[in-house]
């Protein structure tokens, strides 16, 4: 992925003159197991990712932070194959974003016993989102306390580290469930997170049902964006920075250049942010494979987004829209606080 360094055009028809789409490439489940990080610090270092979150009580958490640490070494000193094409897109000379991907649904609780029995299976680990949506209902204030803990403590798995999370963003969308939304903009203000995501999608009738004709994810979309827009209303009234756009809530391990066309063909002004699930895929990568509750359903779909995430068409496809490539923590700095609605 190399080409000669020239100056962007602006939109023209696309946008007003002397502005360009604002893009993160935000990848997801960072820690998950050694194929997912090793995808995802190759989505970096020979691809566009800009951005990453971690998942603090996953099994290869550690490992991952280690790869991140040797990442921003040499993406600082220019060492990574994918330079020339990021400099193409505008992409920032500082760091790349690291933040958390708070978890309730995989693994093992770090606050060990002092998480409630109720919350997790029979055997001690997280029960899955369905499960903890629905045991959420109802009583879901009476868990607020412990449920606040153990994100603190997952949090504190970088801040320990003298790392401070850049975003926070949910596994599995659990954010948007009432009984953790309510949490946010306290965990953000204690912690000094920056930048939360607002996963309120447009345009997925196109990207869901009218292009591919998948009813079953256009009707769980749907649920999404309606519980996404009664988070984003917190977040306004709570004054949260976030992205003007998101996309990506119902297309993990789905997402090729003509679905990142659309995106891109739909961001508008500020800063837009698309979330993807790279990783390296074997033969022995597969859905059945268990640690501990980690169960990875999708394996086999997570090379794919990486070959596109490190091809020479998504470079050209980013560039012929006049995108540039952006940080989550580029909106703090700007003091930028409202999202397109």
């Amino acid at each position: 992925m190399t080409s000669a360094v020239r100056a962007l055009p602006t939109w023209g028809r696309s946008g007003p003159s002397g502005v360009f789409r604002r893009v993160v490439l935000h990848a997801d489940d960072f820690g998950m197991n050694d194929q997912v990080n090793s995808g995802i610090l190759r989505g970096f270092s020979h691809g566009l990712l800009t951005s990453t979150s971690i998942l603090a009580n996953a099994p290869g958490c550690t490992a991952a932070l280690a790869g991140w640490i040797n990442l921003e070494a040499r993406f600082a000193s220019g060492d990574i194959p994918s330079i020339n094409a990021r400099r193409c897109l505008a992409d920032p000379g500082d760091g790349f974003d690291l933040g958390i991907h708070i978890n309730l649904t995989q693994g093992r609780p770090l606050t060990r016993e002092r998480y409630p029995a109720r919350l997790l299976d029979r055997d001690g680990l997280f029960p899955g989102a369905f499960v903890l949506a629905a045991r959420l209902v109802g009583p879901g204030q009476k868990y607020r306390r412990a449920i606040e803990a153990e994100l603190c403590a997952q949090i504190e798995v970088l801040v320990d580290r003298g790392i401070n999370p850049t975003h926070l963003n949910a596994h599995q969308y659990i954010d948007l469930l009432p009984g953790v939304s309510v949490l946010v903009p306290d965990l953000m203000r204690r912690y000094a997170i920056p930048v939360v995501r607002t996963p309120w999608e447009t345009h997925l009738t196109r990207t869901t049902l009218a292009s591919r004709f998948e009813p079953a994810n256009w009707c769980l979309a749907q649920v999404k964006r309606l519980l996404a827009f009664h988070q984003l209303l917190r977040m306004q009234r709570s004054n949260v920075t976030r992205p003007a756009a998101y996309f990506g809530t119902s297309h993990a391990g789905r997402i090729d250049l003509d679905l990142m066309r659309t995106f891109i063909s739909a961001a508008g002004p500020g800063i837009t942010e698309i979330g993807m699930h790279p990783g390296n895929f074997t033969a022995a990568t597969t859905a059945t494979n268990v640690d501990d509750g980690w169960f990875d359903p999708l394996a086999a779909a997570r090379g794919k987004e990486l070959a596109l995430l490190t091809s020479p068409e998504l470079a050209h496809l980013l560039e012929s829209h006049h995108v540039r490539l952006a940080r989550l923590r580029d909106l703090a700095r700007s003091g930028i606080t409202r999202a397109a609605a």
